[in-house]
């Protein structure tokens, strides 16, 4: 079982005629329904509200899945706003206060903690301040538990703003957090958000200094670069027809998890024994990246789905 902690809220996701569709999302609660489909028992934490967006929540996790242990309240659901601009990139405006997902105690958080937990996984509007304590504490019970801790940074600005946080003080919440975990997903833009100027590369890699075991920079369509203190190894992105990203960096992050954990290869990434495991992990990632792109909304693939394009992947790379 793998525990997520972070935000589930309903996108309204602009349509061509000018209509909304509410479809399910939050990166934390994305990756959870991914994982699952990807053939690994996954729980999400965080509560779920009882108006009619939770219960299309609810719906989704247990269409997925996902155990949700979580509590129901009555407090409404998170929402975005999401557009998107010709090349299918998603923009977003939250609405998250007062919100069903952050209606919970760290406590809570880690008595939810499933006693066959394997891991523990969260990012996104979680790191935001002040969430990003509680979290802090779910992260430092999972590693006293010898859990694996995986975190997606995948930063949010227009959040932080929005709220008056000062960016100074949502990067040390990103960072502090970040050096908690084992392994650690950043994309080139969230290195800009937080302010890395650069190289991404060398940027990326000062998560490794800061404790982590494992760090993937993801590079839009340049592909995406798995670091560890041994070296590093790129993986190539696949050229297909972009509906839209939403979601697409959340499948990435699960399909790369789930190759880990179904292949054993994390043992060998959380020692630190060099790329080994790594190659096929990119592959898998990879394709459940390009599968979630060819798709309207995040439409995780299956462990099938995802399984057969990295085989091609794979023979294209030679």
């Amino acid at each position: 079982m793998f525990a997520v902690a972070g935000e589930s809220l309903v996108d309204l996701v602009v349509q061509p005629d000018g209509r909304y569709a509410a479809v399910p999302g939050g990166a934390p609660f994305n990756f959870a329904c991914a994982l699952a489909l990807q053939g690994v028992p996954a729980a999400y934490l965080n509560p779920l509200s009882d108006d009619p967006f939770g219960a299309l929540l609810r719906d989704t996790l247990i269409r997925s899945g996902v155990h949700a242990p979580g509590p129901q309240v009555k407090a409404p659901t998170s929402l975005a706003v999401v557009t998107t601009d010709v090349q299918g990139r998603p923009g977003y405006g939250f609405y998250r206060s007062g919100v069903a997902d952050r209606a919970i105690a760290p406590e809570t958080l880690v008595d939810l903690l499933p006693d066959d937990a394997r891991g523990v996984h969260t990012g996104g509007l979680a790191l935001v301040p002040p969430d990003d304590a509680g979290l802090r504490e779910l992260l430092r019970t999972a590693g006293a538990r010898g859990l694996v801790r995986t975190l997606d940074v995948n930063a949010r600005p227009a959040v932080t703003a929005s709220l008056g946080i000062a960016p100074e003080a949502y990067r040390r919440a990103v960072l502090d957090t970040a050096a908690l975990a084992d392994v650690v997903k950043v994309s080139d833009e969230d290195l800009l958000h937080l302010g890395f100027a650069g190289d991404p590369l060398v940027a990326a890699a000062s998560f490794l200094e800061r404790g982590a075991t494992l760090v993937v920079l993801t590079l839009g369509d340049q592909g995406a670069v798995a670091l560890t203190r041994r070296g590093m190894i790129r993986q190539r992105a696949l050229c297909v027809p972009v509906v839209d990203a939403v979601g697409a960096g959340d499948c990435f992050f699960a399909g790369l998890v789930a190759c880990l954990l179904r292949k054993d290869g994390m043992p060998d990434v959380l020692r630190g024994d060099g790329p080994g495991a790594l190659g096929p992990a990119l592959r898998h990632a990879t394709a459940c990246a390009a599968i979630s792109l060819q798709r309207r909304g995040c439409q995780p693939a299956t462990w099938d789905e995802a399984s057969a394009l990295a085989g091609t992947l794979a023979e294209l790379d030679g």
